[in-house]
């Protein structure tokens, strides 16, 4: 305070009204001047430099906040870190696959032209589930006795009936199908085989009275064998390979071919007479079979007979002879155009023409007629559509004709 005291103001101008002041008064005048004068340069830094820093392009932060703007700002640094943990995690994870919607069931069919068959196979089935299929149905029989996985079975891999690159591990491929969202099912051909049955003649229908196998043609002209359902032999081999798709965990098993050999009318004259084969209820063999590999998959898990289109129509089809007696009442029809053509004769003499009709109008007369021959059976149709284009015309057919999410589509 001396240093305040020593301090001297020169005006350089009178006052334009002259006072007489004391001594004390000019002492405190000069004081509260100097805490003035220290004031205004506290205020205008405060207010100048940031107008300062804004003018020249910076922001400063400001000394101290509100507790609101606090909160705000821990807020707001929380949320960025969430968001920064999340995008971290999106990125680092693997992706998971894509879940079908589910409309159809996508069918995946052998051929012989398919080198790789497993390839192929794990291909359609991220086809399917990309394409908004419910389930994927795999051919693991093929027509002719072909078995298209890795089986344990003496007879199928002794007798060349497992084929190379075919599926190495059943439960490995349901479980991809199942990480997709979709169902697995498994389609076998039963009694069509001609591979184990040329390997072993016990499995084979035999010539009545002799040690000779029955070919269903002369063998110079490519006729082959077929397994009998007559043959202890032949249901146990059916019922140890249907055993490996059930334990891979397929949920629904489709059994075809569930028939007897297109037998010529000399064949049971010359071959088979007296036999059980020449008999007016051979059918019920059939139906016996059916049990068997329904019971080796499972009684609690989907079983289905599956018989073609064309065979219902004619009246050619066993193993509907008596449906009271099979073990399911759902059944799967077989839409093949190629095999349908264009005419079909009833078993009451009266032929049917589908001369001229897209593959759309041919569905929807075909199983009219399906399920006209069926009314009355209380036997539950589902179409398994095959060899065709799958257009917008033929799916909407299938729709009107108020078929469910169960169709069997192979594109």
């Amino acid at each position: 305070m001396a240093n305040h005291r020593n301090y001297k103001v020169k005006h350089k101008s009178k006052p334009m009204f002259k006072q007489k002041r004391k001594k004390g008064n000019s002492v405190l005048g000069i004081i509260f001047m100097i805490i003035l004068l220290a004031a205004l340069v506290f205020v205008g830094y405060s207010v100048g430099k940031p107008i300062v820093d804004f003018l020249s392009g910076e922001r400063s932060s400001p000394t101290a906040t509100t507790d609101a703007q606090t909160s705000e700002a821990t807020e707001t640094e929380a949320t960025t870190t969430a968001a920064t943990s999340e995008t971290t995690e999106a990125t680092t994870a693997e992706p998971e696959p894509t879940v079908a919607v589910g409309t159809n069931i996508y069918y995946v069919s052998y051929s012989s032209d398919i080198a790789d068959f497993e390839s192929y196979v794990y291909s359609a089935v991220d086809y399917a589930a990309v394409n908004s299929y419910s389930g994927v149905c795999v051919e693991l029989i093929a027509e002719g006795g072909t078995v298209t996985y890795s089986s344990s079975n003496s007879t199928a891999t002794e007798s060349g009936a497992v084929i190379t690159g075919g599926i190495s591990s059943l439960s490995d491929l349901v479980s991809t199908i199942n990480d997709y969202g979709l169902t697995a099912y498994a389609r076998i051909s039963t009694l069509s085989d001609n591979i184990a049955s040329t390997y072993d003649k016990t499995l084979a229908y035999m010539i009545s009275g002799t040690d000779t196998r029955w070919y269903d043609d002369n063998t110079a002209n490519g006729g082959k064998p077929w397994i009998s359902p007559y043959s202890s032999s032949a249901t146990e081999y059916i019922e140890s390979l249907v055993s490996e798709i059930s334990d891979a965990g397929f949920v629904g098993l489709i059994a075809g071919e569930i028939e007897f050999p297109p037998f010529r009318n000399s064949d049971i004259r010359n071959y088979f007479s007296g036999t059980d084969v020449a008999s007016s209820d051979r059918y019920v063999t059939l139906v016996s079979f059916a049990e068997t590999v329904y019971n080796s998959f499972g009684s609690a898990k989907e079983f289905y007979i599956e018989v073609n289109a064309e065979e219902i129509i004619s009246g050619d089809c066993e193993i509907l002879t008596d449906t009271s007696s099979l073990c399911t009442s759902v059944i799967y029809v077989n839409f093949t155009p190629d095999n349908i053509g264009t005419r079909i004769s009833r078993a009451d003499g009266t032929e049917v023409s589908f001369e001229g009709l897209s593959d759309a109008y041919l569905f929807r007369t075909v199983f009219n007629l399906v399920e006209e021959a069926l009314d009355g059976t209380g036997v539950t149709v589902i179409p398994k559509i095959t060899g065709c284009e799958i257009t917008d015309d033929l799916l909407d057919a299938v729709e009107l004709m108020g078929y469910d999410s169960s169709v069997i589509i192979q594109e």
